[in-house]
């Protein structure tokens, strides 16, 4: 088989945006994820579902293997890419890059940058502020969150009280500010960022107030506080090793800003970005990792937002279901969700991050009650 013509493995908890990326290029993918949506199966060669028993969305480790073996074993395989389902689970991500070319952090560095303690040192050494963070349980609960390493999109995180926290959780004070994100690519010496991001929460299940509910790119800092980030994140690229596209959350405080967390893979909001490369971000993953990064970000063509929408209630999809053409993730006929579960995610583009944040809150607005009632 032809090297060009050999699939990369796509591994996410759902792989469709970087499927999507990939086709930009013709850069043929299989993909293991948690959803098996329609269109990330019209865009990859093959795609399986290696879902945890219970639903949810997180992989089981068994299925993911087998997968991976059958719709690309190693010798067989352009390469593994990797999205999010990963965190805290270190060692299912070295036995799924065990023969392939990993495009992407390795497990140690992931290791690194998402054990709490070793990533507030690191912040300290590089003069990178940051809340307070603990071990231990804080004196007093109210003003403090705990938080699991093992977790993303928000589901690692609720406020501190006193029933027992989950084993390897850590504490961190509640800081006030917009809640922003930098996606950015990196060689292991330096970083390019790709474009600012504001994100919110949507409280979509209870005791988890901070699960993702969408993101808005196109977001302008101060220039200062540009600055100083763009800085920073070449020291901590140099620190850490960090390859191709990753996140770092954090909060902005009028001039000044606190990291929060680095994600150390493609995020959510790369697809926020795509639209403005060319080759398309999937591209860029590669070559990041090969050591090329863009002179420098790409102009945008417009602002996007996206939002997730996450199930009211229970839901059962037939295959009359219709969904509006700025939808994504689409569910397959048949597929079922319990409340409080990822649905679908709806889009928008405008000129600018308020109209389009404010268009897409519309357009999720829109489809809830058509959901609702076609489950009626």
């Amino acid at each position: 088989m032809a090297a060009r013509s050999l699939p990369f493995l796509v591994a996410a908890v759902t792989g469709r945006a970087l499927a999507a990326s990939a086709a930009r290029r013709r850069r043929p993918v299989v993909v293991v994820d948690c959803f098996g949506d329609r269109d990330t199966r019209a865009l990859a060669r093959d795609c399986r579902v290696a879902v945890a028993r219970g639903g949810g969305v997180r992989f089981d480790t068994r299925a993911l293997l087998d997968a991976a073996a059958a719709l690309a074993p190693p010798g067989r395989c352009a390469g593994l890419v990797y999205g999010s389902g990963f965190e805290g689970r270190t060692t299912l991500l070295a036995r799924l890059a065990a023969g392939r070319r990993l495009y992407g952090n390795d497990p140690a560095v992931v290791t690194a940058v998402r054990d709490p303690g070793r990533f507030v040192a690191l912040l300290d050494r590089l003069g990178i502020d940051h809340p307070d963070t603990r071990r231990t349980a804080p004196p007093a609960f109210a003003g403090w969150l705990v938080k699991h390493p093992g977790g993303a999109g928000g589901a690692h995180v609720r406020a501190a009280a006193r029933r027992r926290a989950r084993a390897g959780s850590y504490y961190q004070r509640f800081e006030r500010g917009r809640s922003l994100s930098a996606l950015f690519l990196a060689d292991g010496r330096r970083a390019c960022v790709i474009g600012y991001n504001e994100q919110w929460a949507a409280p979509a299940r209870p005791g988890r107030p901070f699960l993702y509910g969408g993101a808005v790119g196109g977001i302008i800092l101060p220039p200062e506080v540009e600055s100083d980030v763009r800085t920073k994140l070449d020291a901590l690229v140099t620190a850490t090793g960090l390859v191709g596209l990753n996140g770092l959350d954090f909060l902005l405080q009028e001039h000044r800003w606190l990291a929060l967390e680095v994600n150390p893979r493609p995020t959510a909001t790369v697809e926020l970005y795509d639209a403005d490369y060319a080759a398309g971000l999937f591209e860029w993953q590669l070559r990041a990792c090969e050591g090329e990064l863009p002179v420098r970000a790409a102009p945008a063509r417009a602002v996007r937002a996206h939002a997730v929408v996450y199930a009211p209630r229970a839901l059962h999809v037939t295959a009359g279901w219709a969904f509006p053409r700025w939808c994504r993730d689409v569910p397959p006929a048949g597929a079922r969700f319990a409340p409080g579960q990822p649905f679908c995610t709806v889009h928008a583009a405008a000129s600018d991050a308020a109209r389009a944040a404010a268009l897409v809150r519309r357009r999720q607005s829109l489809l809830l009650p058509a959901m609702l009632e076609r489950a009626a």
